[in-house]
């Protein structure tokens, strides 16, 4: 029996579990979302549990136990008479899905046990699942986690830092956005620039069924249940997006490749990734590495294996030195990084002919 040192084994329990903690207040936030807690006690106001139970209409010893716990966490604001309030900045991340701050809708509330299931399953065999297969709460949580960075942000942050593309938008382009999802940002940019055609893809049929809901009253918009390895090869489009899934798919140098024949020679592919580094260490300063990794184990890695010979790149896969050899190798000649300020976890590329 190996010697143990107990200063040591009391902290190291102690670490294991406010892993524990977290992954049950994290139920607890997805219960306050889903539950439309928060959204009740947006605008500052001070509820007891009486009050809130009565506003949202709800069982009041499930919420008021529910406002001890939040308080606990620090996640609400108990006063010494035991009302309850939310802070601004609370309200921001926990209600406001308009704004990147926002944070609830990455929250489900715990893995199904046959998602845990697949994923061991996985571990055994190497294999894979794919997007439509992780089923419609995976569909509808990236949606709703997503929101703000594929509409707004998308539109007012990240397409002006392209050179020449919002013009081009508001006279009238083809587009795609490959892995499109709920088409979320297939919606925002038809709207903004209703001169342009937009043509989302996505494999997975969860996904597009939210989007064809989406997409209903667009007329310049249309979706295709593929993946990227079905563009069409004959140069038609001026811009092509792949926001945050070049790392989810099982082939990302096919799918560069299709892009190169798909886009025009003055067109622009623009890659959105996460911002990592091929070298493990200098990832260290990442202070949401372990959670990054937990969703690649989770989702994006599980995506990149779900082929036979899958690249299998997971959620930090996609550094630029990668990024860059897969554009370069699909024969673009042009690859231009760039950082945003109020977005510390993405990189772009702007990528050219």
């Amino acid at each position: 029996m190996r010697k143990v040192d107990p200063d040591l084994l009391k902290a190291y329990v102690f670490k294991v579990w406010k892993y524990k903690q977290g992954e049950v207040v994290s139920l607890m936030v997805h219960l306050g979302d889903r539950l439309g807690l928060y959204e009740a006690m947006a605008g500052g106001a001070e509820f007891t549990p009486e009050e809130l139970a009565a506003t949202s209409g709800l069982a009041e010893r499930m919420v008021r136990e529910w406002l001890m716990g939040q308080a606990a966490a620090g996640l609400l604001t108990r006063s010494p008479e035991g009302t309850y309030s939310l802070d601004p900045e609370g309200e921001r991340v926990l209600v406001d899905d308009s704004t990147v701050s926002f944070a609830a809708g990455a929250f489900i509330g715990g893995f199904p046990p046959d998602q845990v299931d697949g994923i061991l399953e996985s571990f055994r065999t190497g294999m894979g699942v794919t997007y439509h297969d992780m089923g419609d709460t995976v569909a509808r949580q990236i949606d709703r986690m997503n929101n703000a960075w594929v509409s707004t942000y998308l539109l007012d942050r990240v397409l002006p830092q392209l050179h020449g593309v919002v013009d081009r938008l508001e006279a009238g382009a083809e587009v795609a956005d490959i892995g499109c999802g709920g088409g979320i940002s297939v919606r925002a940019m038809a709207r903004r620039f209703p001169a342009s055609n937009f043509v989302g893809y996505e494999p997975s049929g969860h996904a597009v069924a939210h989007a064809r809901q989406r997409l209903a009253d667009v007329d310049n918009a249309r979706l295709v249940q593929a993946g990227g390895e079905e563009l069409p090869g004959d140069a038609r489009f001026d811009l092509v997006l792949t926001l945050d899934c070049m790392h989810d798919v099982p082939f990302p140098d096919r799918i560069a490749a299709n892009i190169r024949g798909a886009i025009k020679q003055s067109g622009t592919w623009l890659i959105k990734d996460m911002k990592c580094s091929e070298v493990w260490e200098r990832n260290l300063k990442n202070p949401m590495l372990a959670l990054q990794y937990g969703y690649s184990v989770s989702a994006c890695l599980l995506s990149g294996a779900s082929a036979e010979g899958g690249a299998a790149l997971g959620t930090l896969g996609l550094p630029p030195v990668v990024a860059e050899r897969i554009a370069r190798d699909a024969g673009f000649g042009s690859f231009r990084e760039f950082g945003l300020k109020d977005d510390p976890m993405h990189l772009y590329y702007e990528v050219r002919v």
